[in-house]
């Protein structure tokens, strides 16, 4: 599974936990610009397992089945229209037992 924190999130996130402006830092070139733990390890001067803790802060502050949809207008009305359905039909499966 893969979870996409944007710029907004992060600092949202980043004033939850009271993350020091360092942290903030090595969180935005984890998630925003994707570089690797090691190479931030090495740059920051601190233990891999720092980093990575970082990280897990921030994906632990993330909704559980939060979902953000990105594309054409046509193509985001189709998957509505198709998650509305099959939550219909869900529904309907749980009401007749």
């Amino acid at each position: 599974m893969t979870t996409s924190v944007d710029e907004k999130k992060l600092e949202h996130i980043a004033r939850l936990r009271k993350f020091d402006p360092r942290t903030l830092e090595i969180a935005r070139r984890l998630f925003i610009h994707h570089e690797k733990p090691k190479l931030l390890s090495a740059e920051y001067g601190v233990i891999l397992q720092r980093i990575y803790a970082i990280r897990k802060a921030v994906l632990d502050s993330v909704d559980d089945g939060e979902l953000t949809l990105r594309g054409p207008v046509e193509a985001l009305a189709a998957a509505r229209l198709a998650y509305e359905k099959q939550m219909a039909k869900l529904a309907s499966r749980t009401r007749t037992g």
